[in-house]
């Protein structure tokens, strides 16, 4: 049995729902969408993406390898679930990330002193040399991408997003409670 839409049921769920806000004149994505925040991140982030990863194609680079390398530069040599879980990727994944960077002679992979099991992976001279060339090159990309923002509005955006994203890891490694 269907509902009637002219029912006082019906009107109730339609009037629940705020009315879609209209385009403006020339408007080329969907106003509804432009107040959803993950949403406009989600864009930005492809075209950012994009720009770097042609600039990293001029490297024989990848984004991902941009992530591995960076990861251990900041917090030095780990093993590869170390850096899964500070990426925020599969651990599956990262097996193929360090050996296209160790084929490359970006990475080395060795045992751990007396546990033979545990293997670091830690970046070498050419690799902090080519991580180095990778920020630089990631940092004039955002900043022809963020042209529209006054430099304290970029710091502002940075500031939020970083928020954002360590409350997604304390709840996504559980740390809340250590």
């Amino acid at each position: 049995m269907t509902s009637d839409p002219r029912s006082p049921s019906a009107r109730t769920r339609e009037d629940a729902r705020p009315a879609a806000p209209q385009p403006e004149p020339g408007a080329v994505r969907p106003p509804t969408l432009l107040g959803i925040p993950s949403y406009l991140a989600g864009n930005i982030a492809r075209a950012a993406t994009r720009a770097l990863a042609h600039s990293l194609e001029e490297h024989h680079l990848r984004l991902t390898d941009h992530a591995v390398l960076s990861c251990l530069a900041d917090f030095g040599p780990m093993a590869q679930h170390e850096i899964a879980d500070r990426l925020d990727v599969d651990r599956s994944q990262v097996v193929g990330f360090v050996d296209r960077l160790e084929r490359n002679g970006l990475v080395t992979r060795n045992r751990n002193g007396p546990d033979r099991r545990r293997v670091l992976i830690t970046i070498t001279e050419e690799g902090v040399s080519a991580e180095r060339e990778i920020t630089e090159e990631a940092h004039r990309v955002q900043s022809a991408l963020l042209e529209p923002l006054s430099p304290a509005e970029r710091t502002q955006l940075v500031g939020l997003l970083q928020r954002v994203l360590d409350m997604h890891d304390t709840t996504r490694l559980g740390l809340a409670n250590a």
